[in-house]
């Protein structure tokens, strides 16, 4: 793991967090496209079970202990469908964020070139009938839902799902444990009001047309943050840091206009040279003198 870092987000490594620490904020991974509509209409919507891109979650089976209870294996297959889901990301220590998932990034970003948005738990107005919590990850994941003796109507069906709900719906194989995630479940609603939970929004650049189009979208609103990496010093390793996207983004800005800033003739000069020889793969490319002046 390497030595203690300590950096403005926090020591790395973190702590491992429980009960409601884990998911005190959660995340949700979206394209760009998609978050300007989250945006404009401040809800999250509920997703079919068969969108999943889990080929054991979307597989619903089910089995009676009767014969005569047939009807209900019927019943079961369309009614277990009806229950829709939100998945959203948990932190995954004291210093890991849920917006840091490298893996999330990749699957629901638009291959990181989409937004990450974090909410605030205890914001979130969920109904009576939710159904919510942390998914469990597991080696072993039963065949089918077993439809015992005493379920004979809809109603006590209905009351068997939720009863069962950890079976249900928050199980999930062991190779999606990287995802860490949280979900929510309803049959009845279509959408999740956020317009009172957004606390933040990352992307992972600082400087793209998209930085600029949500920067402006949000105001100030909520804060626009940059996820990057930054060396730790001494080990040759990197570390997941959060930085306000304007405040980065200035700092190249001066950097790059500053006449001290001695780096930016020497890399023109490298660009120049590499861009003149390189189709030279025989050609050394190593520059002795600079010309700073």
């Amino acid at each position: 793991m390497g030595r203690i870092t300590i950096n403005a987000n926090g020591i790395y490594p973190g702590h491992k967090l429980r009960g409601k620490d884990r998911y005190a904020k959660l995340y949700h991974y979206t394209s760009f496209e998609s978050f300007v509509k989250i945006w404009l209409s401040k809800t999250l919507k509920f997703s079919s079970v068969k969108n999943v891109n889990d080929v054991l979650e979307s597989s619903i089976r089910t089995q009676a202990a009767t014969f005569p209870q047939m009807p209900l294996m019927d019943a079961y297959l369309d009614i277990r469908p009806q229950f829709r889901q939100i998945s959203l990301t948990m932190d995954y220590d004291s210093y890991v964020k849920g917006c840091m998932s490298p893996c999330m990034w990749g699957y629901y970003a638009d291959k990181k070139k989409g937004v990450c948005i974090e909410l605030d738990y205890d914001k979130l107005p969920f109904s009576k009938s939710t159904i919510k919590g942390p998914v469990i990850y597991k080696e072993d994941i039963p065949d089918a839902t077993y439809l015992p003796a005493d379920v004979t109507t809809i109603n006590q069906l209905l009351t068997f799902i939720r009863k069962n709900a950890k079976r249900e719906f928050l199980t999930k194989h062991i190779s999606w444990k990287g995802e860490n995630e949280y979900r929510i479940i309803s049959r009845e609603d279509e959408f999740l009001d956020i317009s009172q939970a957004i606390t933040a929004v990352y992307l992972t650049s600082y400087d793209s047309d998209e930085c600029i189009f949500v920067e402006k979208l949000l105001g100030d609103a909520v804060p626009v943050k940059y996820l990057h990496y930054v060396s730790e010093a001494g080990t040759g390793y990197v570390r997941p840091v959060m930085t306000n996207t304007k405040s980065i983004r200035q700092q190249w800005i001066d950097a790059k206009n500053n006449p001290d800033n001695v780096l930016v003739p020497m890399s023109k000069q490298a660009k120049e040279l590499y861009e003149n020889h390189k189709n030279d793969p025989d050609f050394p490319l190593i520059i002795n003198t600079f010309k700073i002046k």
